[in-house]
């Protein structure tokens, strides 16, 4: 059974439909004659769409042969017209127009007498483009589709369409036309347009797809996902072609229209990329409208929230700390998270906070941060946040490092670091008048083998850096003076009691140090150019005897002058 029913609900024209129904409605000539300007000749037709067969019957009685031309001249009958031959009383030609235009079919009667008035006659015929018929089809809910004819777009007078469920209908296209479908479904709907004088059957008919349904489908947020601090991703259920859809957005102040959302483009998701989100300070709700296009019938969506995260504080002291905020949406809220590197670090039961304080204990602790949360089934996941990284971690500074004169080195101890420690930096003052970087070591001991000459104080300064390349502040000073005034004893006994078992001068550091040992007779017992290193006694591998000795020593001082000493002293046994 036919199912009609116009936009203004008029009860005429419901009976006007109703006698479509019946094919009563409309009268299409679908195969007059159309008789020529004098009648001495007829066409099949004078209208239709680039394809247009017509078919000419000669109809002058007693005229004999005329002459016949499908694409002549108004202007010029004869002169100007391509003759293709002649027909007899009652014989017919026939001759199909393949492009668009407006062409004139001339007869000529060469035996008669006359102007070129008198002895031609001639039928106009108009070839339009084959184009698709100007319908609009919008779905309505109650499985109801509402055609809209444009008239002016189209050379049609009227349309013939088959809904593709077994019913079809000829219209005037003057009025909106809704049909109704029998169940949900999806319909091929065929559209051919129609002349009322003319040959409809050089137009082709045109389909398209229509999905009959009977509610709107409400929209689903599945996700949504700030990618920055000015764009957020929405993902959706996918929308349907027979729906119209807008965005909402909630800012604050209720929600308001965003922006629309098309099944073609946007089929299943939209990035918003918008100058006046702050999505590290503001969270925002969202919402989805379907409505039919009809604009009769609709369904929200549930709404879902961003997450505005930030990381609002960074200090290094003893850990690594960290002030963060977060806020979202309240309603229906249970639980967010925060994850650290994509693994769950720690769960909050509440929407917002601020300065929610974290300590690590190491570098290697920290890592991304996120914030996720579920509401009314959508997943919603912050920005990412790294903290820092907007600007060089700088660890506290060590106390300064132990040093002490080691013969003509220096040692050095250094202090234990907060921090994993990947090496320590070691920054040297000497004859030079600013710090300068001397070495990196990885040990808490270092000897330093390496002081200029002529140094008479030296001063140490340490830095370190961590295992992911964090440095630390420098440390407060540590200098040593570095004595030039020999301490040579008068005597030694090298007994093995650790007590004065060696003729060594004082610690110090003398550059180009010489030390040599002679017993009485001036023969040479030692030589060294180690201050470090003093003589025990010894004179080829035996002790040598108790008495007295002399020394002859030579160095240069902190001006790089040259200072000799000489002497006796007395070894005891």
């Amino acid at each position: 059974m036919c199912k009609f029913r116009l936009k203004y609900g008029l009860p005429q024209r419901a009976a006007l439909y109703s006698l479509l129904c019946l094919g009563l409605l409309i009268s299409v000539q679908l195969s007059a004659q159309v008789s020529s300007n004098k009648g001495w000749f007829e066409s099949t037709y004078n209208y239709g769409c680039q394809g247009l067969t017509v078919i000419i019957t000669h109809t002058r009685t007693g005229a004999g042969a005329l002459f016949y031309g499908f694409e002549g001249s108004k202007a010029d009958p004869i002169g100007g017209t391509n003759f293709e031959g002649s027909f007899t009383e009652g014989t017919s030609e026939s001759y199909t127009y393949t492009d668009p235009g407006t062409y004139y079919i001339v007869v000529v009667d060469q035996s008669g007498s006359g102007s070129d008035a008198d002895r031609t006659d001639i039928l106009e015929v108009t070839v339009v483009p084959d184009q698709p018929p100007a319908i609009t089809g919008r779905g309505c809910s109650s499985n109801t589709i509402e055609l809209t004819f444009n008239k002016s777009n189209d050379p049609y007078d009227s349309y013939f369409i088959q809904f593709g469920d077994g019913n079809s209908i000829t219209t005037d296209g003057n009025a909106p036309l809704f049909y109704n479908y029998p169940s949900e479904g999806t319909y091929t709907i065929s559209m051919q347009g129609r002349f009322n004088e003319g040959h409809h059957f050089s137009c082709s008919t045109y389909e398209i797809n229509f999905t009959a349904f009977d509610q709107v489908t409400v929209p689903q947020l599945t996700a949504i996902e700030v990618q920055s601090e000015t764009s957020i991703s929405l993902a959706y259920t996918p929308l349907l072609e027979e729906l119209n859809y807008l965005l909402q957005i909630n800012r604050g102040a209720g929600f308001e229209d965003l922006q629309p959302l098309s099944p073609s483009t946007n089929p299943e998701s939209v990035v918003l990329d918008n100058p006046s989100f702050n999505t590290t300070t503001n969270y925002y709700g969202f919402r989805i409208i379907a409505e039919d296009q009809c604009q009769t019938s609709s369904a929200t969506s549930e709404a879902g929230y961003s997450i505005a995260f930030s990381i609002s504080g960074e200090s290094v002291d003893q850990t690594f700390d960290l002030l963060m905020d977060w806020s979202t949406g309240a309603q229906n809220f249970n639980t967010i998270n925060l994850l650290k590197d994509a693994n769950n670090f720690q769960t909050f039961n509440t929407s917002s906070a601020t300065n929610e304080p974290f300590s690590f204990a190491e570098c290697t602790a920290l890592g991304t941060f996120y914030m996720q949360t579920n509401i009314n089934g959508i997943t919603s996941v912050s920005i990412s946040q790294s903290p820092f990284t907007t600007s060089p971690t700088t660890l506290p500074a060590l106390t300064e490092p132990q040093v002490e004169i080691r013969g003509a080195v220096i040692e050095l101890e250094f202090p234990p670091t907060h921090f994993p420690l990947g090496e320590y930096i070691v920054y040297r003052k000497d004859t030079a008048p600013d710090f300068q970087e001397v070495f990196r070591t990885a040990s808490a001991n270092y000897t330093d083998t390496t002081i200029p000459s002529g140094t008479s104080e030296i001063c140490y300064r340490i830095a370190y850096v961590d295992e992911c390349g964090n440095q630390s502040e420098v440390s407060t000073e540590s200098c040593l003076v570095l004595s030039t005034s020999l301490g040579v004893p008068n005597a030694f006994s090298p007994n093995g009691d650790q007590i004065n078992d060696e003729f060594k001068i004082s610690e110090g550091i003398y550059a180009n140090f010489k030390m040599a040992i002679f017993n009485r007779w001036g023969t040479l017992i030692y030589y060294s150019t180690d201050p470090a290193k003093g003589w025990n006694g010894d004179y080829k591998d035996q002790p040598a005897r108790s008495g007295t000795y002399l020394y002859q020593i030579s160095f240069q001082n902190a001006d790089n002058l040259l200072i000799t000493k000489s002497g006796s002293f007395v070894l005891i046994r």
